[in-house]
């Protein structure tokens, strides 16, 4: 192989924007694509030999790789990704699979979406009581809290689906990038960088990138 598929590292910037910026269908969409766009970087890489058309059609409209579902297959059973990476991207598909195959209004607080949301695993690697969180009015607006009521609640509020999600979705993707050993393209001329997990988001000794190589433009 004479390059690596790379990614410059400030497209998190962009990630982190559609998040906070678009309405739940596109916060979902978007999320989606970034996560395929992680998946096909690795694959890329693996499959960098044969010649150029042998490699597009493994990517092409009927190719093995066409997909959404089959690049994340592809990444669990190759053992690229954890089980919790790859339960957890299933979600966020079959959210995009919701959200863009209807015509009607769709909200991440909708019953459906929120169940799905609320099955996520990885964030309760960052926090211990992921899924405990609630929510109640105050004479200032509303808190959100684990454990007992404050002292000044009133009425219990529902803990919005949009704001779970907002939440999750970074840590999911954190956790993917790092499962899948890909490189980013830093401001430093030449310069690679790769993202590292803190030993409480680390699950098991995972494949990863081999040597930092030439990025391919």
């Amino acid at each position: 192989m004479d390059s690596l598929y790379v990614l410059p590292l400030d497209c998190f910037k962009a990630f982190n924007a559609a998040l906070a910026d678009e309405s739940d269908r596109a916060r979902v969409i978007v999320a989606a694509a970034w996560i395929d766009q992680f998946l096909e970087v690795r694959l890329r890489n693996e499959f960098s030999n044969g010649n150029r058309k042998a490699r597009e059609s493994l990517f092409s409209e009927n190719g093995t790789f066409s997909t959404f579902s089959a690049k994340l297959n592809a990444a669990f059973c190759a053992g690229w990704i954890d089980a919790d990476v790859y339960h957890d991207a299933t979600v966020i598909r079959k959210l995009r699979n919701a959200f863009a195959h209807t015509v009607d209004h769709v909200s991440l607080n909708d019953g459906k979406a929120r169940t799905l949301l609320e099955t996520l695993r990885l964030p309760r690697r960052q926090f211990y009581d992921w899924g405990e969180i609630r929510a109640a009015a105050t004479a200032g607006g509303a808190a959100f809290y684990t454990g007992d009521k404050p002292a000044d609640a009133k009425e219990d509020l529902d803990v919005p689906g949009a704001l779970t999600f907002k939440l999750a979705v970074p840590l999911v993707v954190s956790v993917l990038v790092a499962n899948l050993g890909i490189l980013f393209t830093t401001e430093k001329e030449g310069y690679l960088a790769r993202v590292r997990l803190p030993k409480h988001m680390e699950n098991g000794e995972h494949a990863t990138a081999g040597t930092t190589k030439k990025p391919r433009r």
